[in-house]
């Protein structure tokens, strides 16, 4: 990192990025918390000397209230975004056990939503921090069929909702939702160009999910733009399926431009982890570099605990901006909070967060000084 910028973005500094983003709440795409958190990033880029716009988009947005007890007591529950619109009431609740994947898959629930067709409603438990619901992505969009109300409950609470009295009220309705992607300038406008992109909402207070890559990519476009010209690319409805991405993408042919992504949980740590400043083990980088650049590449990230991998359909929109054509170096983690509301500014520290942006960054600039990154063509869909 160069000085300037370690400086500027020393482990406490990118620790408060991360506190003051999960101390914002749940960043759902299109609340009030959605748009709070678009206005303190414009004016911390603004603080950088970047110039800012705003892409503005509009969608249905699922607005829903869901409660379930089991014999008389409450268990904690999410409801499954764009599953159903209506009113019930209903103790008829079938419970389909998820296990523990499908959080960042916008399709991931799909194949369970027909468990028990005959019950008036589902409840799919996914296995997690002890009574802490999953949150899982969802794509934005109302299936052909009327559908039911379905819950997420903690894999924990399985057995006692299958067995027990259950009572389920559910109220659901799509209105019109508004949100805004920040994209921002800085840097030298005559000099190589790179983009530094990550997502900027999600279920939860997401600290360790999403402040970490705000944290970084932040630190990351101030080092970079001391000799490129650097846009950073902050997108929102991440976990609608890359809504706001998808729609940045509609503005502009990314084919051969040069990008950095930030995904999830970049400096998110494990307590019972072994890895440098307790990152966890659940962490990978992907790239279209080749040859010497591409196992350089491996070897650098390895000092932040990354595991530079082959993948054929890269995860989160790291894979969204690879499909698209881009040139991509795409960083990524994960954790036990993942998705849950237990993701707070706890979920990393500031020497998690230093060694974290100091890695990235020095990948970032092997990266984005080498023609080995370079593609050529549109890819098709993996």
């Amino acid at each position: 990192m160069h000085p300037s910028t370690a400086d500027r973005f020393g482990p406490a500094e990118l620790y408060e990025i991360v506190a003051t983003y999960a101390g914002f709440g749940n960043h759902h795409t299109g609340t009030s918390v959605d748009a709070a958190t678009t206005a303190w990033l414009t004016d911390v880029l603004r603080g950088l000397g970047a110039s800012v716009e705003h892409e503005p988009f509009v969608f249905d947005r699922f607005v829903c209230t869901a409660a379930l007890r089991v014999d008389g007591e409450v268990v904690p529950v999410v409801p499954v975004f764009y599953c159903a619109v209506g009113e019930w009431r209903t103790g008829e609740v079938a419970v389909a056990d998820v296990g523990a994947g499908g959080a960042g898959n916008a399709r991931g629930l799909d194949p369970h939503l027909g468990h028990d067709p005959e019950a008036a409603a589902l409840a799919l438990a996914i296995d997690g921090p002890a009574d802490l619901p999953v949150q899982c992505n969802r794509v934005p969009v109302m299936g052909e069929t009327p559908g039911r109300p379905a819950v997420v409950i903690p894999g924990n609470w399985a057995e006692r909702v299958s067995r027990g009295d259950t009572d389920l009220a559910f109220s659901a309705q799509l209105e019109p939702g508004r949100s805004a992607n920040v994209v921002a300038s800085l840097g030298r406008p005559d000099a190589p160009a790179v983009n530094v992109t990550t997502p900027l909402t999600g279920w939860t207070p997401a600290g360790g999910e999403r402040g970490t890559g705000l944290a970084v990519a932040l630190a990351m476009a101030a080092d970079l733009a001391i000799d490129h010209h650097v846009t950073v690319s902050a997108c929102s409805g991440h976990e609608l399926d890359h809504l706001g991405l998808r729609h940045h993408l509609t503005r502009r042919d990314v084919v051969d431009e040069t990008v950095v992504h930030l995904g999830a949980s970049v400096a998110s740590v494990e307590p019972d982890s072994a890895g440098p400043a307790g990152l966890g083990g659940r962490r990978l980088a992907l790239t279209t570099a080749t040859g010497e650049t591409r196992d350089e590449i491996g070897r650098r990230v390895a000092a932040a605990n990354w595991r530079l991998q082959d993948a054929d359909l890269w995860p989160g929109e790291g894979g969204t901006w690879y499909e698209a054509g881009a040139s991509v170096l795409s960083f990524l983690g994960g954790s036990t909070v993942f998705h849950t509301t237990a993701d707070t500014a706890e979920a990393t520290t500031p020497e998690a967060l230093a060694l974290a942006a100091e890695t990235a960054i020095d990948a970032a600039r092997l990266f984005v000084g080498s023609s080995a990154g370079r593609r050529r063509g549109r890819p098709g869909r993996n």
